[in-house]
């Protein structure tokens, strides 16, 4: 095999309460990376398409190639690999990053003959995130390769879906205001009340209890986060009223998407997803920042291999 292209969807961290634990693939949005053995060893990033123009092709400033050069390690492969990166995912807060890893990872594993599983390729996706972010947290590369709504635990390197919602509408809007992840997570409180601990506790449980019983609405009404949204909402220009307006408009719940900037909200009826995303999109107008608005589903079936010769 000389080629392989594999296709990342965008995802959503933390879903409000389940800060580092939960996730949500998303569809609609996502990055391509292809990619070719060449005749070296080295992993070379020929080219980035789309985006904002600040990635770096740098293979190890790169999450994608970052990712690309875990995999040929945990491979033994003899050659080295040219990827060709196709983003697709507005803004920040989507797992950008992420998915490019995935995608990545995903195709240098199929063009070495998938020598490894999906859980097998978490570690190499999270080492390329934690290169760039700060942290090492496995939310967002989990949900893009696995698909769904997951729960991960990254001390254990651990991720698994849950399973998705079929009346889950996820109505995304992203600002064209940028919020790097390593200051996302500087504002974070060292220590928390013992009740609000409980309280997100409570409502990540009830979360997981929803996609099980496949309740939209009570998923929707259980994204309440009394922790880290409160620390992270000065870094988003109008956030308190963006979600106020999210909820006015009919949304179920509705946080900031992973660090930020993007803010979802959720909703179980699909004629309700426009008017929530215009709703939330005039408030952002009304604070000087257009932005862009995503409806979408949960992805239930993660990255996927498109092409492979």
């Amino acid at each position: 095999m000389k080629m392989a292209k594999a296709f990342a969807p965008a995802s959503i961290g933390n879903i409000g309460p389940g800060f580092d634990v939960l996730g949500m693939a998303i569809t609609g949005l996502g990055d391509t990376v292809t990619a070719e053995k060449n005749r070296g060893r080295d992993v070379v990033i020929r080219e980035i398409k789309g985006g904002d123009g600040t990635i770096p092709l740098e293979t190890d400033r790169n999450t994608a190639g970052i990712a690309a050069k875990e995999v040929l390690k945990l491979v033994k492969a003899k050659h080295g690999v040219d990827l060709i990166i196709q983003k697709n995912i507005p803004g920040t807060g989507l797992g950008s990053s992420a998915a490019s890893a995935v995608a990545a990872a995903v195709a240098v594993n199929a063009l070495f003959g998938n020598k490894l599983d999906r859980e097998e390729l978490i570690p190499p996706c999270a080492a390329a995130e934690h290169s760039v972010s700060g942290g090492y947290f496995i939310d967002n590369v989990s949900a893009s390769l696995f698909g769904g709504i997951i729960v991960s635990h990254a001390a254990q390197r651990q991720a698994f879906s849950i399973g998705t919602i079929p009346d889950l509408v996820v109505v995304v809007v992203t600002p064209y205001h940028s919020v790097l992840t390593k200051i996302s997570r500087a504002v974070l409180p060292d220590k928390v009340p013992l009740s609000l601990a409980v309280s997100n506790m409570a409502f990540t449980a009830t979360m997981v209890a929803a996609v099980a019983q496949k309740n939209a609405r009570r998923f929707g009404l259980a994204i309440q986060d009394g922790i880290v949204e409160p620390a992270r909402a000065h870094l988003i220009p109008g956030f308190p009223d963006v979600k106020a307006a999210a909820l006015k408009a009919g949304a179920l719940g509705a946080s900031i998407s992973g660090a930020g900037a993007s803010v979802f909200a959720v909703t179980d009826r699909k004629s309700h997803a426009k008017k929530i995303g215009l709703a939330m999109q005039k408030v952002f107008q009304q604070h000087g920042i257009s932005s862009v608005i995503t409806v979408s589903r949960v992805d239930k079936h993660g990255a996927r291999v498109l092409r492979a010769r």
